[in-house]
């Protein structure tokens, strides 16, 4: 009857765990690239931002840091003046103030989605440990790496295919206004983060969580063949 119970109470725990590593992966990278002034610059430089607003590199690194730091929650606002074309401003306009504070609070979610997948995946983790061993432990890291390997690949593919679409789809899903549909014409928010930027911050933000998992997979895998051969070779010397 024992083992009965602790055979059925194996199966939530090994799904929570699986569950777990793709969620963790996920909002770890998000927030760390979220929080790269490295990542801002370097689409800054790669799309040539400073000769098409008019704002100096030195001001766009500050621009950077602004960002991070608000998302970090460091200060209330982004908002920078900055000297574009010999004239002082903000840089943002209202409505994108508006808008970025809704990617701030998806930027929270992500955090608190760290924290609470950490804490799943170290409860559920011991628990598989010390109640069901290490060789079910590591297939349910397999499985959530594995997991997260194909859906992430197919995100991938989806955006190589037409990015436009599931860039679309995301503000969809993600703000509940209109407020993202920004004028390039006059909105320094889209002219500093062009589409572009977006499909080379998700593409690294994606190849990032897939390597991490495979690396996983990977490393639960030798784990189990190591452990499975030191099995072998002890019950070969006992057997001796």
């Amino acid at each position: 009857m024992q083992t009965t119970v602790k055979e059925f109470l194996f199966y939530p725990a090994f799904v929570m765990l699986a569950l777990a590593v793709p969620m963790l992966i996920v909002s770890v990278a998000v927030n760390i690239y979220a929080g790269s002034v490295d990542l801002y610059t370097g689409g800054f430089a790669k799309y040539h931002i400073s000769t098409s607003t008019g704002i100096g590199d030195s001001q766009l690194q500050d621009v950077a840091r602004g960002m991070v730091n608000y998302f970090d929650g460091k200060v209330q606002s982004p908002q920078v003046v900055v000297d574009i074309r010999g004239m002082k401003k903000p840089v943002y306009s209202q409505k994108e103030l508006i808008h970025l504070e809704d990617v701030r609070k998806i930027i929270d979610i992500f955090k608190t989605l760290e924290i609470l997948s950490l804490i799943i995946f170290l409860m559920t983790g011991l628990s598989m440990f010390f109640a069901f061993g290490v060789s079910r432990l590591l297939k349910g890291l397999q499985v959530g790496a594995a997991a997260t390997i194909v859906f992430l690949s197919s995100v991938m593919l989806w955006s190589l295919i037409d990015f436009n679409s599931i860039f679309y789809f995301f503000h969809i899903l993600s703000f509940s206004n209109d407020l993202w549909l920004l004028d390039p014409a006059t909105d320094y928010l889209i002219m500093m983060f062009p589409e572009g930027f977006f499909f080379d911050a998700a593409t690294l933000v994606v190849a990032t969580i897939i390597a991490v998992a495979i690396l996983i997979w990977v490393a639960a895998y030798v784990i189990k063949r190591v452990l499975l051969h030191a099995e072998k070779s002890s019950r070969c010397a006992l057997e001796g």
